[in-house]
């Protein structure tokens, strides 16, 4: 039994002398704890309580006798346990946060605005374009009630918000996505796009999509824009063709006023210099059918 399979055990979050008792005992098999105990190097003070664990854990078996012996589980058994096991104690703690939810905002809610009144929201924050604003958006849409406006040349980014997007479409948010018309797409971006609007058109129907007729200075996502400038926040990135993308910064803000301006930026596009997207799925089907 070499370090490397201690080692890989012991990803298995288990502690180093957990470890080398799991990996003797798949080793030597069905075994008594004090030849576990040489094998292993595990104190034999310790082996019985942690033979003991690992049972609890569901790791290993018991096997009750005079004297008693113990057997290992399968691999699989192994991961399949340890996975279930690593379940059970996230839903525990989430359920654990659930129940202190209400006092927790009740405690809380008041002295939080006490001191928020006192300090002034910067108007944005900055975050790198990639992965940090990815997740930042995947949470405005998980966090949005009424409405999700999006602007984008190609939404390479849809698979890893695909999820949240479908979720707010079965809360009844409203999805309204505009892409950048075909004809103003760099080559490389022409089968992203058309691979996120199937994506729309066959996983994501609830959304409204269309296409825009003119260069968008602006991309990004506004959740819950109000015209009364009392609710909102946006992600957003300026066209920069001469920097590349990954070093770029994402905007953040949650002033109502600026989002506000966005909405009103995204509606009048929306409206006046942008077109229906056809489902090219039905395009094809009557090219089918045509003789």
């Amino acid at each position: 039994m070499t370090e490397d399979h201690i080692n890989l055990i012991k990803e298995l979050d288990l502690k180093e002398y957990h470890a080398k008792t799991l990996a003797h005992l798949m080793q030597l098999g069905e075994t008594k704890a004090p030849e576990l105990s040489d094998a292993s190097g595990v104190p034999k003070a310790r082996i019985y309580g942690i033979l003991e664990d690992l049972a609890d854990r569901g790791l290993i078996e018991i096997k009750p006798g005079r004297p008693t012996k113990y057997l290992p589980r399968s691999p699989d058994e192994i991961i399949e346990r340890t996975i279930q096991n690593k379940k059970t104690e996230i839903e525990s703690k989430i359920q654990k946060i659930q129940n202190i939810e209400e006092d927790f905002k009740t405690k809380f809610q008041k002295i939080y605005e006490t001191a928020a009144g006192k300090s002034r929201k910067p108007l944005l924050k900055t975050v790198s374009v990639g992965d940090p604003s990815e997740k930042e958006t995947e949470i405005m849409y998980n966090q949005a009630k009424e409405e999700i406006d999006i602007v984008t040349k190609s939404m390479e980014w849809l698979p890893k918000v695909k999820n949240a997007l479908r979720n707010a479409i079965e809360r009844g948010v409203e999805v309204r996505v505009l892409f950048l018309s075909q004809e103003l797409l760099e080559d490389e971006n022409i089968p992203i796009q058309e691979q996120s609007i199937r994506t729309f058109q066959e996983k994501l129907t609830g959304a409204e999509i269309r296409s825009s007729e003119f260069l968008l200075p602006l991309r990004g996502s506004i959740v819950d824009p109000s015209y009364d400038y009392t609710t909102g926040k946006a992600i957003f990135l300026v066209e920069e063709r001469e920097v590349p993308l990954t070093l770029r910064d994402a905007a953040i803000t949650e002033n109502p006023s600026l989002v506000a301006g966005m909405k009103r930026y995204f509606d009048l596009i929306w409206e006046h210099e942008s077109k229906q997207l056809e489902n090219r799925n039905e395009e094809k089907d009557e090219k089918k059918i045509i003789p």
